[in-house]
């Protein structure tokens, strides 16, 4: 149901460049008249007839909304320039809100180019020449985004002085225009659908066979491949057990080697060398020391000969002839020399047997420490010792390194399988793809059944026909006998099931001017309870437009009460067009349309 709120227009055919506002909604039931002024200042002075209001602008109104929405006015379905104000020579505007906040605004440019912007949903679109290309175009989409019919929403809003009278139809043409109410002008599109529609099953089942045809043979030569593949995995397997073996046998190889090393206690073997490097060290030095002994044992005893050199000398100088003095040198005087001599020898030879005692007592602690050195020193070196342990390191290193490649061949994913794995699930795809399309394959089934069952049944329209007829022509007669009741006409008019004419007196023809209008309005009040009956509420406002002409005051007061019992309780929204004085201070609410200059002008009462 389209819920409007206001209208608003602007250099609308007789209004200017001013913008006019209709409040639409809670607008209850409103008379609109309309009034034009004579100025004698204005250059149209003589044009005007101050007595009549016929070209006020009031059906400004319902135009404007019909306009914006449809491109269409209650005269014409292509209007075109006509909506603009010829003598404001401006661009001309209508927006027509919604009461959810959605709005449309449709204008036509003084260049003839035609712009839609519309708010649907928060969402503002905009179309013109530049978008969509033709004026239809625009319409079909803005159409679409409100869900607007134009014969629906006529037919169940706007009442117009302009529609020609149900009655006044030929047979022929008023059955086509009920049946396009009906939908009756559908049915053979509907078996045409239908027809085309068993057509495309018949054409998704031959794909579907196909397509099944293919799936069973990709699956079995996947599942052919899968068994290939299963020998290939086996083998990896197997394979993969005797890499595995073989880590495990070099680890017990490695385990061996490992256990086969003698491992020292690297810290107390190199205390042991660092006791015998002290030892040594020792050595050494008391060898330095027998070293300096034996220099100094040279020393004194170099001395000691050459004391006894100066013995033998002054031994051989006794009694014999000094050369220098020539005396004979007495036995005395070389013997005291020579016990001089003595005595100091004897000292060196006490200090050379003392040396010769100190040196001998060094070599025998030199070598009794080389002796007891050698029993202790240990039989493996320290950087052999550290050779062992980095050996046997070694080895835990490898078994742990064979152990994680175990581990590795363990973990590892066997490419057959996954290969494997990967057909099967696109096997299992297959399958599911099988289903979904079996599942299609009986839905069709199901639908080639229903459609050929709709085929056959709107094939003979003949018979639908008939039956839509027989089931809403009693409504609509009952809808028409209670309006022409109301009216209080004696004629009793109903439609017949072929839709034709039928009355209890005289027929429509020989009515007078006011019993046919007020037949023609209840009629149109009839047909618009059938729209109301089949597609409901179209809009929440309502528009007679001048449908009270050619009546008497009996039949304006019958149109009064139709409005007030039968329309105000449904409508929210109902605007009576009108130049009846009887109209007047009937409704809770008036709108005055003046016209003065070529300009109209709303102006609320």
């Amino acid at each position: 149901m389209i819920e409007l709120d206001s209208v608003t227009f602007k250099n609308f055919m007789s209004y200017g460049d001013y913008r006019t506002t209709i409040e639409l909604a809670n607008l209850d039931q409103c008379l609109i008249v309309g009034e034009i002024q004579e100025e004698s200042e204005s250059p149209y002075a003589e044009d005007f007839d101050k007595n009549r209001s016929n070209g006020a602008g009031k059906s400004c109104i319902p135009n404007a909304i019909l306009w914006c929405l449809f491109g269409k006015t209650m005269h014409s379905a292509s209007p075109g320039d006509k909506v603009v104000n010829y003598y404001s020579g401006k661009d001309c505007t209508v927006t027509v809100k919604f009461k959810n906040g959605d709005s449309v605004t449709r204008t036509r440019n003084t260049d003839g180019k035609n712009e839609l912007i519309y708010v649907k949903d928060g969402d503002e679109n905009q179309t013109t020449g530049a978008t969509l290309s033709t004026v239809r175009n625009q319409q079909s989409e803005l159409e679409r985004a409100f869900n607007l019919d134009w014969e629906l929403f006529c037919g169940s809003a706007f009442f117009t002085q302009y529609g020609r009278p149900w009655l006044e139809m030929a047979d022929n043409t008023r059955k086509k225009a009920i049946e396009r109410i009906l939908h009756v002008d559908r049915f053979s599109y509907y078996a045409a659908v239908a027809k085309d529609k068993c057509a495309v099953i018949d054409s998704d089942s031959v794909i579907n066979s196909k397509k099944l045809e293919i799936i069973d043979n990709n699956i079995q030569s996947f599942e052919s491949e899968i068994l290939k593949i299963k020998e290939s995995t086996e083998s990896y397997e197997d394979k993969r057990k005797q890499r595995i073996d073989n880590c495990n046998s070099l680890i017990k190889q490695e385990i061996l080697n490992r256990d086969s090393i003698d491992l020292l206690d690297l810290d107390k073997l190199q205390k042991k060398w660092d006791l015998i490097v002290q030892v040594n060290n020792k050595i050494c030095t008391l060898q330095e020391q027998v070293n300096s002994k034996t220099i100094a044992l040279s020393s004194v005893a170099a001395e000691a000969g050459i004391i006894n050199n100066k013995i033998e000398l002054w031994e051989e100088k006794s009694g014999n002839v000094c050369m220098e003095c020539e005396q004979e040198i007495p036995y005395s005087h070389t013997n005291d020399k020579i016990e001089v001599l003595r005595q100091q020898l004897n000292d060196y030879n006490s200090n050379i047997k003392s040396i010769n005692a100190e040196i001998s007592k060094l070599k025998k602690t030199i070598s009794d420490v080389q002796e007891l050195l050698e029993n202790k020193k240990p039989s493996t070196t320290v950087v052999e010792a550290k050779s062992l342990h980095d050996q046997c390191e070694r080895c835990d290193k490898e078994i742990d390194r064979l152990k994680k490649q175990i581990e590795d061949i363990q973990c590892e994913d066997n490419p057959h399988t996954g290969t494997a794995n990967s057909m099967q699930e696109q096997i299992n795809s297959l399958n599911e793809e099988k289903k979904e399309i079996k599942k299609d394959v009986g839905r069709n089934a199901i639908l080639h059944s229903h459609y050929n069952y709709i085929y056959k049944v709107y094939n003979d329209r003949s018979k639908i026909k008939s039956y839509v007829f027989e089931e809403h022509i009693p409504y609509i007669n009952d809808r028409l006998k209670h309006y022409l009741e109301v009216f209080g006409l004696d004629v009793q008019i109903s439609l017949t099931k072929s839709l034709s004419i039928s009355s209890n007196m005289w027929g429509y023809e020989f009515q007078s001017g006011g019993e046919r209008k007020r037949t023609d309005v209840a009629f149109m009040l009839a047909m618009f309870d059938l729209h109301e009956q089949m597609y409901g509420r179209q809009c929440n406002v309502l528009v007679l437009d001048e449908v009270d002409g050619r009546m008497d005051d009996d039949g304006i007061e019958s149109l009064i009460n139709i409005i007030k019992n039968d329309l105000s309780s449904r409508i929210e929204s109902i605007l009576i067009i009108s130049h009846r004085n009887m109209m007047q201070d009937v409704f809770p609410k008036e709108l005055l349309v003046k016209r003065s200059n070529r300009f109209s002008v709303v102006e609320s009462i």
